[in-house]
């Protein structure tokens, strides 16, 4: 035999053979190394198999995930004192009938508002009306607008205050902040934000704050007839402190005769952004905190000094005031399109909210003991008189607990890459590793087929 006989060269595998038989992907070693056809047959439908219920299970896992579910996650914390809100409240009559009738320039100022009968004259506590005129007035201590001339004739708090206790101890009219709105002069307590806010330490009734309030019944100026209401008591409204009060569409009515018990709770609220939710912070131009209350405030302060070219007294704005014509020639329209959706406000639901759940019960008032207390009473009032004038109410923490409802996520991003990394490991052994071989396959196959074809050239 011939020593030039040359020696074949070894025969050298596929890189696809070398790529089913070193990976980490299960099934394709079997069915690369598979000893017949029927073998590898079995192994080909084994594999497919896994991959197409893998395949359908990854598919099912993200279209849940863009369906961007949400659930709700509720937990309950109890605390050993917690911040007391904001307690607004006001008059239902916006202006006193005797500070108006006395004053000429007060009664033809607010002519536009209402038609005031004047008045003519004292005798003991009644009054006397006629056509005539009105004496001159004094000099009054007000500027001519809308907003000063209802600060001045309007509800006041230092007349009306009959008895003011906070968490037992005596209050008076200055831990109170005055605020304009629909219904005139507003007085909020603890709704100064500069200062540190006031805490209930013990549940309960008796351990909040107390008023009793005279609403000064004889002295009600509204006229249903003429757009005023026809209801007598407060308007009160239990908010987060840097909340504005929108009392027109918030609150509680409490009329006179009855004391009412405002059981309050404190809620939190966390929202999720878009697609989740449908949470949005925007900026506002005159408060700190973007609050939906405080955007409808400013949506209506918007649309009123572009169409009126004013700013309403109980409205935010840099503008005069509106006049007592212009609202009735134009602020009271704008607020009637915004209701009824002519003019939009985009005010999306904060992503934090703070709220207070309110549970109100009522009792009759004064019993024949409260109405004869010299603390309560004085010279010109009996029971008919207290029932007929003094509201009073308790607004209390019912327990010391705070709820955070959180809208979370029904699937994560953080779950979804778990739940494909699931299915890919459980049916066909497939990881990260994986996906770098399969990368390092498809890059040095084109090099490998180069190589090839150059040897065999």
């Amino acid at each position: 035999m011939s020593d030039n006989t040359e020696e074949k060269p070894e025969k050298e595998d596929s890189p696809e053979y070398e790529f089913a038989t070193g990976t980490t992907l299960h099934g394709l070693n079997k069915i690369a190394d598979a000893p017949n056809w029927g073998v590898r047959l079995i192994w080909i439908c084994i594999f497919l198999g896994c991959f197409g219920y893998a395949t359908y299970l990854i598919t099912e896992t993200i279209l849940s995930y863009l369906t961007y579910d949400t659930v709700t996650d509720v937990s309950l914390k109890f605390e050993e004192s917690l911040d007391f809100p904001a307690v607004t409240f006001c008059n239902f009559n916006k202006y006193s009938f005797i500070k108006v009738a006395r004053d000429q320039r007060v009664n033809v100022y607010l002519e536009p508002l209402y038609a005031f009968p004047k008045l003519f004259g004292f005798t003991g506590t009644g009054v006397w009306l006629n056509d005539g005129p009105t004496p001159t007035p004094s000099p009054t201590p007000f500027v001519y607008n809308l907003a000063s001339v209802t600060t001045y004739a309007g509800f006041q708090l230092e007349e009306a205050l009959v008895r003011c206790t906070w968490r037992g101890e005596p209050c008076d009219a200055s831990n109170f902040t005055h605020s304009l709105s629909q219904f005139g002069n507003c007085y909020v307590f603890n709704g100064d934000t500069q200062a540190e806010s006031v805490k209930q330490t013990v549940s309960g009734s008796g351990n909040g704050l107390h008023l009793i309030i005279n609403v000064l019944a004889d002295e009600y100026s509204e006229d249903p007839t003429q757009g005023g209401s026809s209801d007598v008591g407060l308007k009160i409204h239990v908010h987060p402190r840097g909340e504005p009060a929108q009392m027109d569409t918030q609150g509680i009515a409490i009329g006179p005769g009855t004391h009412a018990y405002v059981g309050i709770s404190k809620v939190n609220y966390q929202n999720e952004i878009p697609p989740w939710g449908k949470c949005q912070e925007k900026e506002l131009k005159h408060y700190d905190t973007y609050t939906l209350t405080g955007c409808l405030l400013e949506c209506r302060a918007h649309w009123v000094e572009a169409m009126c070219n004013c700013t309403a007294m109980e409205l935010p704005g840099t503008m005069d005031i509106c006049e007592p014509q212009t609202v009735v020639d134009c602020v009271t329209s704008v607020y009637n399109l915004i209701i009824r959706g002519r003019l939009p406000c985009e005010c999306p639901t904060p992503c934090e909210l703070g709220t207070y759940g309110k549970s109100v019960s009522y009792a009759g008032w004064p019993n024949p003991g409260a109405a004869a207390s010299p603390s309560i009473g004085t010279w010109r009032t009996d029971a008919a008189y207290m029932e007929r004038n003094y509201c009073v109410f308790d607004v209390f923490y019912k327990a010391l607990n705070s709820k955070t409802v959180i809208q979370k996520k029904a699937m994560t991003e953080e779950d979804l890459l778990s739940a494909i990394g699931g299915s890919l490991g459980l049916f066909i052994g497939a990881s990260i590793i994986t996906v770098a071989e399969i990368g390092e396959y498809l890059i040095t196959r084109p090099f490998k087929f180069f190589r090839k074809k150059t040897r065999t050239d």
